[in-house]
């Protein structure tokens, strides 16, 4: 899997920087929204009960889950299109492209989909076509992206990546078509009671994540500017770089050694995840020493210094980046100890940290300041959150033993 993510984040790197240049940065900001849009109502549809398939210990109900998520994805996705659809009589039009918000949403639906067919592959752990998905992704997405930059010159990103988005899915539902069955509401009810606090704390938590981490800096379009959001997007999207690679290398195998670890050898648990998080400090830091040093002299190269603040913005952000990615890779712990307010309250503190970061750099009209904030104390909060998490596993173990 490890490989295929590689290959996967290498190509979509290389390709990447080639479209941004292609495009420019007031498209790569359109994009930034489109993206961000389709991330939150990917994270709402699916009422976060994704992240259970992999924890239910048996293989019906969690076929049962899987099958029963498809269709509330179709039923809350068409509620929010629908309750969308009023909003346009509430807000100002001109600063807002309705028609790409709306198609967010749509897109949203396949989004969502992935992500639970993803689960379930991890339940399998048929890992190998989650990394083929990756590969089949980004390819097909470059390849569309180039082709329709002449017919779409701002939206070609967006549509490019639909596209790719769709046939991934596609794979996906071909993948999984022996399991694709009609769900059983009564087992359904039995999931959701067994995991009521997925939804409590969970899922409310990865909404203001989701929030904190999206909308509010999309909101840079409105305060600032689409380009600044345009290079505020591309710096965020190399830095995430290790970030991704871990998430979909790690994060699934980790998951699902974590939850069988926890019943049969909890004593082991602590030294397992600490090995991971050195691990993921390891691999993590060589590379963002490297994009920022000899890395941001050939970016500013390749572009020819067009993006303004990219140098700064890419050195400021990556603590934050750092600091998710030795924390994301092992927080589903959270919810295979039954801590998932500790997310909640984490989002909670992001959430405002990101109010106060657009607010400061507002008061003070430097987008600098925004970042800085965002980068410093979004990165502490991370942080603390790790050690929580890791102190709670050190205690189990002593009580183990």
């Amino acid at each position: 899997m490890f490989k295929g993510t590689l290959v996967a984040q290498i190509i979509g790197t290389l390709g990447g920087l080639f479209l941004a240049k292609m495009y420019g940065s007031e498209a790569y900001g359109i994009f930034g929204i489109y993206i961000s849009i389709t991330s939150v109502i990917s994270i709402i549809n699916t009422l976060q009960l994704e992240n259970t398939i992999i924890t239910i210990k048996d293989k019906n109900e969690s076929k049962n889950l899987v099958n029963s998520l498809f269709h509330i994805v179709l039923l809350l996705t068409f509620v929010l299109f629908f309750l969308w659809k009023l909003a346009p009589n509430f807000i100002n039009t001109d600063d807002v492209d309705l028609n790409l918000i709306s198609f967010a949403i749509i897109i949203s639906v396949l989004f969502s989909f992935n992500k639970i067919h993803e689960a379930h592959l991890s339940y399998t752990k048929k890992f190998k076509f989650i990394a083929r998905s990756k590969v089949i992704t980004i390819v097909l997405s470059i390849i569309f992206q180039y082709f329709l930059y002449a017919s779409f010159q701002l939206k070609g990103l967006i549509y490019g990546n639909a596209i790719s988005i769709f046939f991934t899915a596609c794979y996906f539902f071909i993948i999984n078509k022996n399991d694709l069955k009609k769900p059983v509401l009564q087992q359904l009810k039995t999931s959701i009671n067994g995991n009521t606090t997925i939804i409590k704390y969970f899922l409310p938590s990865t909404i203001i994540n989701a929030v904190g981490n999206n909308i509010l800096p999309m909101l840079i379009v409105f305060i600032f500017s689409t380009k600044d959001f345009g290079v505020y997007f591309l710096s965020a999207k190399i830095l995430s770089l290790p970030l991704f690679m871990l998430m979909t290398s790690v994060t699934q195998v980790y998951y699902q050694r974590a939850s069988k670890m926890f019943f049969s050898s909890r004593n082991k648990l602590y030294k397992f995840t600490s090995k991971i998080v050195i691990s993921n400090i390891i691999t993590v830091l060589p590379i963002l020493v490297f994009i920022n040093t000899i890395g941001i002299y050939l970016l500013e190269f390749y572009f020819n210094k067009n993006w303004e603040n990219l140098r700064f913005f890419t050195l400021i952000l990556s603590f934050i980046f750092f600091c998710r990615a030795i924390y994301n890779p092992i927080s589903d712990i959270m919810i295979v100890i039954n801590k998932n307010q500790v997310g909640l309250i984490l989002n909670i503190y992001l959430f405002f940290v990101n109010a106060a970061a657009l607010f400061i750099g507002y008061s003070y009209h430097k987008i600098n300041y925004t970042i800085i904030v965002i980068s410093i104390f979004g990165g502490i909060g991370y942080l603390i959150s790790l050690l929580y998490l890791l102190k709670k596993l050190k205690q189990m173990e002593k009580e183990k033993l």
